[in-house]
């Protein structure tokens, strides 16, 4: 067999290799509105697999960072799979004091302006709402997923996950409502790349700033 076959043969089963690969998951993509037909920001969505997923399916986690900018938390909202290491630098020339309560993670970072330290890591699955105890108003929430397979709509409503083919059970968490009753947890068959719209039954209240409580996701 000569080079050139050999080299034919390698790039034909290459070609193959990665069609196989690329059958074998889909691209979800899901628009969001709430019931007055208004596209919904910051609605996480959790793609639980109801079937044994091949290790090369799974997306590796980088360490995350949850930013204070102009006396804010950016992100918002922030979701990451449990044992992810999140950092939180202070990009504003003031102090800032980030603490939680919550019962996913507790912790506290005392008065600081730059923060070099090391990231915290988030092991256990649920939400865990930050403060700053110097600036009320400043509220975050950070989800954390005990599936690798999670989305955030954006401004638009708009979220696109590749997902392995096969069964799911989809949860749904908002900061401002009660996600399990907006849109309760379901069953979805993932076969092929599409695009669905879904509709929430309840409206997005004006963020005040405040927060009245959430569920686990």
């Amino acid at each position: 067999m000569n080079k050139r076959l050999i080299i034919i043969i390698f790039s034909v089963l290459a070609c193959f290799s990665k069609t196989t690969i690329a059958n074998d998951s889909a691209a979800l993509t899901i628009k969001l509105t709430d019931s007055a037909s208004l596209d919904v920001n910051d609605g996480v969505f959790i793609f639980e697999p109801q079937f044994q997923v091949d290790a090369k399916y799974i997306p590796k986690q980088p360490p995350a960072v949850m930013n204070q900018i102009n006396k804010q938390f950016v992100p918002h909202v922030l979701v990451v799979k449990a044992g992810t290491d999140i950092s939180f630098p202070n990009a504003d020339n003031l102090f800032h004091h980030v603490y939680s309560f919550s019962p996913a993670k507790q912790f506290e970072l005392k008065l600081y302006k730059e923060f070099n330290a090391e990231p915290l890591r988030f092991d256990s699955a649920g939400v865990v709402d930050i403060g700053c105890n110097i600036h009320d108003w400043m509220l975050g929430y950070i989800v954390v997923s005990d599936s690798p397979f999670f989305g955030k709509t954006d401004a638009s409503g708009m979220v696109s996950v590749q997902l392995p083919k096969g069964e799911y059970r989809v949860r749904f968490w908002h900061p401002l409502i009660d996600g399990e009753e907006a849109l309760p947890a379901q069953h979805l068959s993932v076969t092929e790349s599409t695009t669905v719209t879904w509709q929430l039954n309840q409206s997005i209240p004006v963020d005040d700033g405040f927060d009245s409580g959430f569920g686990d996701y």
